[in-house]
């Protein structure tokens, strides 16, 4: 697990997302469900500008780490996608969700309020993640 939390690529962030760090949300955890189990990390961030901000720096940003998005980036993000996946040949694949506070809520059981305590204007929610095997070995986003 702490090989997947120190994925280099786990770092980008665009300029002014701040971490939320801490709480169920943060860092890399073993998951079992009823589907078998998986490695992830995770960092999750507060951010002042949009969801197409975090979008375009991402598009741009994790293709030049040497992830590809997995699909149409502008053609989901116009259907309202609110997860998107990106590939590498030869690493974990990496996915940006957005995620409101009520669903924070909702599936943490928390309340999450960085904006008043990290001084940003959190107008977009959103978790940049890997997963892996249990084994360590790569995921893809199928």
């Amino acid at each position: 697990m702490a090989e997947l939390d120190q994925l280099p690529a786990l770092e980008l962030r665009p300029k002014g997302a701040v971490s939320v760090g801490g709480g169920p949300w943060a860092g890399a955890d073993c998951v079992d469900d009823t589907g078998g189990a998986w490695l992830t990390a995770t960092r999750f961030y507060a951010y002042g500008g949009t969801r197409k901000d975090v979008l375009e720096y991402y598009g741009r940003e994790a293709a030049a780490a040497g992830w590809r998005p997995a699909g149409d980036l502008d053609t989901a993000f116009g259907a309202g996608f609110a997860v998107f996946c990106f590939e590498s040949a030869d690493r974990p694949s990496i996915t940006l969700a957005f995620t409101s506070p009520e669903q924070l809520r909702e599936l943490y059981g928390t309340e999450p309020h960085p904006a008043s305590l990290l001084g940003v204007d959190a107008r977009t929610w959103f978790s940049w993640s890997t997963e892996a095997t249990p084994d360590g070995s790569r995921m893809t986003c199928s």
